[in-house]
């Protein structure tokens, strides 16, 4: 794994008179045995260590990296900057109109009605409902038998894009069972004939997918105890006086006036003060999930009610100010959509996801509650390219035990648990349990994260000098020029329904697939782009492609590749759900022979952004010698043998090409990958 220094810091301002010779030499000794100092102290060991330490790695990081610097004379102002990337989000469509987000409302509020009709459906007899009346203290029984629809992710914390899905929370009261909430909830909704319907029942967190009206949805489930009835008939009737507060004041903001070439009445409304109460009404459906609601919840429903308190706990710690929500909110959007086109933004496939995201920003935005946009973006670049992985990325202290009455769940405990020591990237949640919600990222993906990092630090500063803007960001994302050989995964099948469910199976286990191909012993790096390429072949054929770019050691002549994915393959192709119609192809392509599709979505994207910008300059002639020694039709991997084997020439005019050390544009390019790695 590469791993990263500490930066030095900012420098120190120096003294006047004749202190200032003494003190620049005091700061180079300083300067020069950090290094030192920080090995001695456990900079880049193991994560087995006190817990107590990490809070103090977290400082470390926030004293050196994140201390507002001085803005020099040739510097943009962060006002302008921050502005500039206003004018980027809404260019790049990462704001949702009001229409709909309107729209999202009333998808929730439609799906609020279905599943208490749902609930009233399944209620056994009329003394169980006379009994959740006496436990909720005498509330409408009405009100307690109904569940709560609760919203987290993108959508509650108010970034999402137009084409986002919306994460919710069903916090049911007892008498629904989650075996119910599989079963006859399907058949609600296939009756309400929402399309894409795709119930995963035996996931880690079991979950419902499925589109209504145009909007995407994944929906959790949680069964609260008797315990908890009355705060659920509470936060219900709540809702219902907001409801019927904004009926009324809406009733009252209506102006009339008379037209008189018509003699009619014509009502105006006022649709600021509309929104204004939709926001109302959202914050009481958003109400806050304590610790307490904890109490009488098994395992699974702690993780799904998970995903409501983090998205509550980053908007505490972001705060009510507006100023500093909003700078939160941008700062995300740019970040998530820069992990987008930089294929790094997937959870599934071992690469961070929107909660991932999410947290590292709200860190920076707690350590520098007062700055713009363009600084905490440029802050996060800075603070994450020099991050000391696997140092863990912590919001608040952890919460070591739970409080009085809730059971004991696992946290997250590298010094007690070797599972959790050997994560790689730990970004922990604030809320108990606390867990790593990034325990899936591999070395593959964290490489490629830290490349990719680097690459944007040096971008960001470039655009606080006025050398480049920030539509740099999301342009001349060279991976498909950036490496010599790469591996095609094409999932394949004949029936769209057959190909989404063969789609899901592949997809959840390319990690083994990604982790089979990084193999030292082998002579092979693997360097996984997070984006599936889906479309529809002119023979009917449903075909999504995903690739690996793969490097090879500097001696390596032949590989073969069959042992790196026989793990891959014994999985896909023993699933009990394959038909006839579900196949699966893996080849050996070299970057000349990379199908178009791949550079078409990246140019497509560029062109919405800056239609005079020209690509920037990659270096292809040493990809292109490095994949002459690969035959493109006898690399050819067959998916049910796995046995063929590549050949491949050494590199020998590469080190002419690119020097250790050059700045080609392009992430790890080197000459021999395994020793520039440090991989043994």
């Amino acid at each position: 794994m590469m791993s990263a220094k500490a930066p030095s810091g900012d420098a120190a301002q120096k003294p006047h008179g004749s202190q200032n010779v003494h003190n620049r030499g005091r700061n180079r000794r300083n300067n020069n045995a950090r290094p030192h100092q920080q090995n001695k102290s456990g900079g880049g060991q193991h994560p087995n260590h006190q817990r107590k330490n990490y809070k103090a790695n977290n400082n470390r990081h926030s004293n050196r990296n994140n201390k507002p610097q001085l803005r020099s004379r040739n510097q943009i102002s962060h006002a302008v900057l921050s502005n500039s990337l206003v004018e980027v989000s809404t260019s790049r469509q990462l704001i949702e109109s009001s229409d709909g987000i309107q729209n999202r409302r009333r998808v929730m509020n439609r799906l609020d009605s279905m599943l208490c009709n749902w609930s009233d459906s399944l209620l056994p007899t009329a003394s169980y409902a006379d009994m959740l009346t006496t436990s909720s203290n005498k509330l409408s029984s009405n009100k307690s038998n109904h569940p709560s629809l609760l919203s987290f992710g993108s959508y509650r914390l108010g970034v999402h894009t137009p084409d986002a899905d919306v994460d919710c929370l069903v916090l049911a009261p007892p008498h629904i069972q989650r075996h119910d909430f599989f079963d006859s909830w399907i058949t609600v909704l296939k009756n309400a004939e929402v399309s894409d319907l795709h119930p995963v029942a035996t996931a880690y967190t079991p979950v419902v997918k499925f589109s209504m009206d145009g909007i995407k949805i994944d929906m959790v489930f949680a069964r609260i105890n008797h315990v908890q009835l009355n705060w659920l008939a509470e936060h219900k009737l709540r809702l219902e006086q907001v409801k019927e507060e904004k009926k009324m004041m809406k009733d009252n903001n209506v102006e009339t006036e008379f037209d008189q070439t018509s003699s009619t009445v014509i009502v105006h409304h006022n649709n600021e003060v509309d929104d204004e109460l939709d926001e109302i009404a959202d914050k009481i459906a958003e109400v806050v999930v304590s610790d307490q609601m904890l109490i009488g919840l098994d395992e699974t429903s702690v993780r799904c009610v998970n995903g409501v308190r983090v998205s509550q706990y980053l908007l505490a710690i972001v705060g009510t100010n507006p100023t500093r929500l909003e700078n939160f909110r941008l700062t995300l959007r740019i970040v998530k959509e820069w992990a987008r086109v930089h294929g790094l933004y997937s959870n599934v496939l071992g690469f961070l996801g929107g909660v991932n995201w999410a947290i590292l920003v709200c860190w920076v935005c707690k350590e520098n509650p007062n700055a713009k946009p363009s600084m905490l973006l440029n802050l996060f670049f800075r603070t994450f390219a020099n991050w000391s992985w696997p140092h863990p990325v912590l919001l608040a202290k952890q919460q070591l035990h739970p409080i009085k009455g809730v059971s004991s769940h696992p946290i997250w405990d590298p010094v007690n648990n070797f599972r959790d020591a050997k994560h790689l990237m730990p970004i922990i949640t604030p809320c108990y349990p606390s867990m790593n919600s990034s325990y899936n990222v591999g070395e593959p993906q964290l490489r490629r994260i830290q490349d990719e990092l680097r690459r944007a630090t040096k971008i960001s500063h470039d655009v606080c000098f006025g050398r480049k803007t920030w539509s740099d960001l999301f342009k001349g994302n060279d991976f498909f020029r950036q490496h010599a050989n790469y591996l095609q995964v094409d999932i394949i099948s004949t029936q769209e329904d057959d190909f989404r469910e063969w789609f899901g199976l592949c997809e959840a286990r390319m990690r083994i697939l990604i982790a089979g191909l990084e193999n030292p012993s082998f002579g092979t790096q693997a360097y996984p782009f997070a984006k599936f390429f889906t479309r529809k072949e002119e023979d009917g054929k449903h075909v999504s492609s995903f690739f690996v770019a793969l490097r090879f050691a500097e001696d390596t002549e032949k590989v073969d590749l069959g042992p790196l994915i026989v793990d891959y393959l014994q999985i896909v192709n023993s699933w009990d759900g394959r038909k006839e119609t579900m196949d699966l192809a893996i080849n050996i392509v070299s970057q000349k022979n990379l199908p178009s599709f791949a550079f078409e979505v990246e140019c497509e994207k560029e062109n919405e952004v800056d239609d005079d910008s020209t690509s920037s300059e990659t270096s292809t002639n040493t990809n292109e010698e490095v994949a002459s020694g690969l035959d493109d039709d006898t690399s050819n991997v067959d998916a049910s043998k796995a046995t063929k084997t590549v050949q491949k020439s050494p590199p020998r005019s590469a080190k002419k090409k690119l020097e250790p050390g050059h700045d080609s544009g392009t992430p790890s390019m080197f000459i021999s990958p395994l020793k520039r790695a440090k991989i043994s």
